[in-house]
């Protein structure tokens, strides 16, 4: 069993997940309503640190204390008290060096379902700010330097350059399925960056009929975009094209359409009833995937020795300051 005890200089942290390549979206959808209730202020009274992670891709709980294996038991406890399926034998776990190399690879866009793909680097930015008020340095330094090391896979190697980008995946699809977009009437669901980014993409390729549907549109804007209520569901069978791209936790769309219309849902939980999908084509996040996973071996290749290398300097660094900062307490 893992206690990592009497060391106090290395990386006390651990993670507890599930992703894309472990589960189906049905489970991924079962772990994340029961992950919710480790969430902004309730996670505050969970007898751990800990950092949610939630995307439409993975859940990920990271967590730090003396004993490692203890923690982790207890986060599973808590989980089992709010998912009533089996799910244990589809979650990974890392501790240590390991837990931060993941965590690195995760912010890189390494483990991403669309191979380098931006978003997960302010997920997991928002993410660590909205536990960072009672996080222990252990954590803190995690987060910090993964975000760092994110950033420099992405700058200074570019790995985007030879994958498929989600945006340019849907465009494909919609092409596809609708010919020329030019005169197609377009609602994204939820003013995520996800759909801010893809009203700019849409923009960039000649598209203007662009409305964002949001929760509290008043005070928002974007350019070149009409926001609308929650109330404008009622009628999103009036669009070609529906995204949805919500933190809603629940179908948001459910009435079926008189007309065939293209759906993309990329929301865990999903925000789209699936039922629609017998008289609208309907993707949803992995199906998406399917479609879109490529990448270049060259760049994939340097881009993990990068972050290996790099874990492995910055661990170095960390058990410095700790070994520093005890000689100096003793002093």
């Amino acid at each position: 069993m893992l206690r990592l005890l009497g060391d106090p200089c290395v990386l006390r942290i651990g993670v507890l997940g599930i992703n894309f390549k472990t589960a189906s979206l049905e489970l991924r959808e079962a772990i994340a309503r029961g992950a919710e209730v480790l969430s902004g202020e309730r996670g505050l009274f969970f007898i751990h640190p800990i950092v949610l992670l939630s995307t439409c891709n993975r859940t990920e709980i990271y967590f730090s204390g003396e004993d490692l294996a203890a923690a982790h038991s207890d986060l599973l406890a808590t989980l089992r008290t709010h998912i009533k399926e089996p799910f244990e034998h589809r979650l990974y776990s890392y501790f240590g060096i390991d837990c931060f190399t993941h965590l690195c690879r995760v912010t890189a866009g390494l483990d991403s379902a669309i191979l380098a793909e931006t978003e997960i680097q302010r997920q997991v930015k928002v993410a660590y700010m909205n536990s960072a008020s009672s996080l222990p340095s252990s954590l803190h330094y995690a987060f910090q330097k993964a975000l760092k090391v994110g950033k420099s896979v992405r700058s200074q190697i570019a790995l985007e350059r030879g994958s498929p980008s989600l945006y340019s995946t849907i465009w494909k699809l919609s092409e596809e399925f609708y010919g020329t977009l030019l005169q197609k009437k377009i609602l994204l669901v939820g003013y995520s960056e996800l759909n801010r980014a893809l009203a700019s993409f849409f923009l960039h390729r000649g598209l203007s009929d662009l409305t964002i549907c949001t929760k509290n549109p008043e005070n928002l804007s974007h350019p070149g975009s009409a926001l609308v209520g929650r109330k404008e569901l009622d009628r999103w069978d009036a669009y070609d094209i529906v995204v949805c791209a919500s933190k809603a936790g629940e179908p948001l769309i459910r009435k079926p359409s008189s007309t065939p219309k293209l759906l993309f849902d990329l929301s865990v939980p999903r925000n789209i009833d699936p039922i629609l999908g017998s008289t609208s084509r309907l993707y949803n996040i992995d199906q998406l995937i399917q479609e879109s996973r490529r990448a270049s071996d060259n760049d994939l290749t340097f881009s993990e020795t990068y972050v290996r290398e790099s874990v492995l300097r910055l661990a170095k660094i960390y058990r410095e300051k700790q070994e520093f900062s005890i000689q100096f307490s003793h002093s």
